[in-house]
């Protein structure tokens, strides 16, 4: 067991954030007993609201910053606390934006993974809080698990569905698209809709939940859906196989392989997808035991 003065932590193994385009509109990030990834959504609507290249990544940007700053809590009370900061971050750099600007404001998917404890057998008991498609792939003994949440797969279909009704010019987002979009955010953090951080509607304690053990020593890769295209848009890996990949470090032997796969179809015809490239992230760490600081210096 650990010294009680000290207390579980994640270990860094690898991180790597790639644009899309010229704005990064995906976060991550690691402190103590906690690491998280963030994928904001990129603005379709017009609007420019803050002083960041684009909303989306000064949501993404405020995000990693309170999540660095917050105090060492349970993740429900956590994320009532970053939603509390970030709505009063947002009013301040959107100069007071108003409740009628909410179809504007930017969003973001957010996922966040806790090493609660180690247990007496030495494994350590990690817990995690999603809103949308991010994912956690968390190896047990029962295999690699996916942590995520899909509330959106139905919108994100109805999106897709649009794609070959209109031909296809590189980096042009058709208008009907663009449409479909619009239309699927005003189902943001609704109750037949599906939730995400979004600085002026409510969404703690919307967060899917999970919990599983993992062994010490063993890495847990957190990533954007940019990331996961190597999965779930091009198939060239399983959960299983990318994850294999990012725990002998290859995160970016696996970046390089994504854009070559995108750059291939440069249209996104083949392989049916809204942007050619999308900001692509991926965090690997490991808990581990050995942390520097102590509980009264967090």
């Amino acid at each position: 067991m650990s010294d009680p003065g000290f207390i579980p932590c994640f270990r860094t193994l690898q991180q790597l954030s790639v644009p899309g385009a010229l704005a990064n509109e995906d976060g991550l990030g690691a402190r103590s007993g906690r690491a998280w990834i963030v994928d904001g959504a990129t603005g379709v609507a017009g609007a420019h609201l803050t002083s960041g290249r684009t909303d989306a990544s000064w949501l993404a940007g405020a995000i990693g910053e309170e999540l660095e700053a917050a105090s060492p809590e349970d993740l429900s009370t956590l994320l009532t606390t970053v939603q509390a900061r970030i709505g009063t971050a947002f009013a301040q750099a959107a100069n007071g934006a108003a409740r009628d600007e909410e179809h504007v404001a930017p969003s973001a998917c957010l996922g966040v993974i806790h090493c609660k404890e180690i247990r007496e057998d030495g494994l350590f008991t990690i817990q995690g809080a999603f809103l949308g498609d991010v994912v956690a792939l968390v190896p047990t003994e029962t295999g690699v698990l996916r942590w995520t949440d899909e509330r959106a797969k139905p919108f994100e279909r109805r999106t897709l569905a649009t794609l070959g009704r209109s031909v296809r010019q590189a980096g042009v987002m058709p208008e009907e698209t663009r449409q479909q979009i619009l239309e699927n955010r005003t189902k943001l953090n609704k109750p037949d809709g599906y939730w995400v951080v979004h600085p002026l509607r409510p969404w703690a304690g919307q967060e899917l939940r999970f919990e599983a053990q993992v062994a010490p020593g063993q890495p847990i890769a957190l990533a954007t859906d940019g990331f996961m295209r190597l999965v779930d848009v091009f198939g060239i890996y399983t959960d299983e196989a990318l994850y294999a990949a990012l725990s002998t470090g290859r995160a970016l032997d696996l970046m390089q392989e994504l854009r070559e796969r995108e750059q291939r179809d440069d249209v996104a015809t083949a392989f049916p997808r809204v942007k050619v490239h999308d900001d692509a992230t991926v965090l690997v760490v490991v808990p581990h035991d050995k942390c520097k600081e102590s509980r009264k210096d967090l």
